[in-house]
Parts: C-alpha cells; structure tokens; sequence
C-alpha cells in the first residue's frame, strides 16, 4: 500500500486515505464487499475523495459495478501504471510503447460503460452516444493497434540492427537492471556522464540509453540502462515494451541495483528476480550493487548490507549519489565480464600496433615481448571478438 501510495504521487494524485479489507474470497460483481462499498459511498458522498484506485487489477465488470455504485472514476493497478508511463514517455518509441499498452488495456473496458465514462470523462475518454458508438470505437481502436504493431515492430528492427552494430564492435555491453527508482539513471549517469534524466520518482526513465565505459583494465565495455520493474508488472506493458526489454536478453552481463535502504529491499530483489527469469537471463553473469547506502546509519547500514550479502554474496556497497565504492563496483565488472573469454597468443608485425590498441579495448594484454617479426603479445578477449584476431594468432606447435 506505500508503493500504491508513491504510484499516486508519482501520477499526480494526493492520497487522501487508505484502507485494507481481507476476505477469503473476491466478490465477482465487485471486487470487495457490499458493507465495504457502503462505507466508501458515504465517503464519496461527504466529498472525502473524487478518485478510487485500487492496487489490484479489476475485471471490465467489477470497475463498471464500482464505478456505478461510487458515482467516481476507479482506477486499478495497471491503469495507475499506464497512467505514469504515459506521463513519462519522452522518446517517439516510448510513446508508441505505452500508447499500444493502454489501448489493449481499454478495449475490453468499452462496453457497457460508454454513458457513464463519457460523462466523467479521464484517461482515454470516450464520446458518442450508445452501443453502436461504442462498436465503432472498439473498430477504430483495433485498427489503431494494427497500426502501433507494425510501427513497434519498426522500432525491434531498428533496436536489432543497433544490437547487431554494437556486436560487430566486439565490446561486451552490461545491461542495468533493478526495481523502479533504485538508482539506475543516476549510476548510469556517475559511471558515463550519460546525462539521462534521474529523478527520486518511481519509473523516471522509460526508454534505454547506451554509453561506453571504461573498466580498470583499460578496456570498454557498453553500459545500458533499462525500465524499471515493478511488482506485478502489468502484462500490457512487457508486451508493449517487448523491444526495450530485450536489451536485457542480449546483454553479456546484468548489473543489478538494490535499494538497500528501501525497508522492502528483500521483497523487490524477489521481483527482479522474476522478471529476470520471465525474460530468460537469470543465468547471465550477474553483479549486484547495494546502492544508496549513504542513506542508512552505520548499524542500519551494518544489518542491511549483511541481509542482502546472505542473499548476493560478493554485492558491493555503493552510492551513486556521492559516488561511494565505485572502485570496487568497476573491478567486479571487470571481473564479471572477463567469464567468457578466450586467451590469445598473437604475432603483430611491425606498423600494425593498432592490432594492441583493439585488444587492449575488447579485451586484455597481460605482457608483450619483442621478437625480429614484430611483436609478441599475449592476453584475452571476449570469445565472439576472437576472429578479430585469428590473422595474428600464433599457431600452435605441431606434436613431436
């Protein structure tokens, strides 16, 4: 119910109460119960709220019922979320992303309540008298989604051949991932100087940025920032948002953020977790930071770091705010993303230093030794970046 309540504030709203009602089972016609939508009535009715969000989705039936028997607009989980994705979408595609989102959200929500959401108007309002409005709406809509689909599918194109690009560069690129407002735009911003919008509200940033780092070993490696996850991340948006998305499917390694000062921080880790899976890249090298540190007191600090490091041994403690253990942050990426790799012995003959240069950016150079050819490098590289330098490998002694 806190993160409802941030959810509201985020959308603009201002929570004037909250209420709880547990029940062994959900009332088909309305959700909760007819004493609760009483007690809500008379509330309504002495102008105590002009708005009713609810931190389940509804069915189509249940928001008419409610809405009906409140005399109030009435707004679920996924509504609320939709609402803030589209205030926020800055970008043509995230634009499209969030506007494919709520329109199949809406679709089944047409019939049956045209007169009354005409009336309140909202998000998404309807005009035009009757069913056969409504049937004309539900036309134009379906074409509407036609429409948003191929341009999406656009986008996923466009998305793939900049993937492809950054992979024909050989640098490995490291997808930042973590619940929504723990941090992840202003790391990325400290780490790069990416400059990407970073504000202390929930799903500040929608659409992925991709900047180069420089790692401790005088490599780079391609850092992406992501949406934010949430729980119960409605359906429409990872559909909508499949494109974004997926840059956590191809990325090499995940950096994920933690709130640690969050008092939930154990139940979002949970979430993320989730996701991850649902997206298929749990397996993928991970490195933790246990960001926003400096906001607890050393014994807070002292309890929360050793919970999550039961959970995500080998998470660094940082704060992207000061910029706090970004030293070690940067060494365990090195580290990460040193996991799949292959060592290289190569001969580069005298005028094609550059060849040291690409290695040193790709991968690594442990030593170098001068030989009549030219010279003797040794080191590594990620294992896709090994043909770049098959021309220069040398080969390997035949058997005596």
């Amino acid at each position: 119910m806190s993160e409802l309540a941030d959810l509201t504030r985020t959308a603009g709203g201002e929570v004037v109460a909250t209420d709880v009602q547990r029940r062994t089972e959900v009332d088909p016609a309305l959700f909760i119960g007819k004493g609760k939508v009483d007690e809500l009535r008379r509330l309504r009715e002495s102008n105590a709220y002009d708005l009713l969000i609810c931190n389940e989705d509804l069915s189509p039936r249940q928001q008419r019922n409610l809405e009906r028997e409140l005399k109030t607009r009435v707004v679920d989980r996924t509504e609320l979320i939709l609402d803030i994705f589209a205030q926020h979408a800055r970008t043509h595609e995230g634009r499209l992303q969030v506007e494919s989102a709520q329109l199949h959200h809406l679709l089944p929500r047409l019939i049956g309540a045209w007169d009354y959401h005409r009336q309140t108007g909202g998000i998404g309002t309807r005009g035009g008298p009757g069913e056969q409005q409504i049937e004309v709406e539900r036309r134009r809509i379906r074409r509407r989604l036609k429409d948003l689909e191929k341009e999406i599918g656009e986008v996923q194109r466009q998305r793939e051949q900049q993937r492809a690009g950054r992979r024909r560069s050989e640098l490995q690129t490291v997808a930042i991932v973590g619940y929504t407002n723990a941090g992840k735009s202003t790391l990325l911003n400290v780490l790069t100087g990416a400059g990407v919008r970073a504000e202390n509200r929930l799903f500040a940033t929608l659409d992925p940025t991709t900047r180069r780092l420089r790692l401790p070993s005088g490599r780079e490696i391609l850092l992406t920032d992501t949406v934010g996850f949430i729980q119960k991340l409605p359906t429409d948006v990872v559909a909508a948002f499949r494109a974004t998305l997926e840059e956590v499917t191809h990325a090499d390694v995940v950096l994920q953020v933690l709130d640690a000062s969050h008092p939930a921080a154990v139940v979002q880790s949970r979430t993320v977790e989730e996701v991850l899976t649902d997206l298929e890249a749990a397996d993928k090298p991970r490195v933790v930071a246990l960001n926003k540190v400096d906001r607890l007191g050393p014994a807070a600090r002292r309890r929360a770091v050793q919970e999550l490091h039961q959970r995500y041994p080998g998470a660094v403690a940082v704060s992207a705010l000061n910029g706090s253990g970004f030293e070690g942050l940067l060494e365990v990426l090195d580290s990460a993303s040193r996991e799949d790799v292959v060592e290289v012995d190569l001969l580069v003959p005298y005028g094609r230093e550059q060849v040291l240069h690409d290695l040193r950016q790709v991968g690594g150079l442990d030593r170098t030794e001068f030989v009549p050819e030219g010279t003797r490098a040794w080191g590594w590289v990620p294992r896709r970046a090994q043909h770049r330098f098959e021309a220069y490998a040398v080969p390997e002694p035949l058997p005596s």
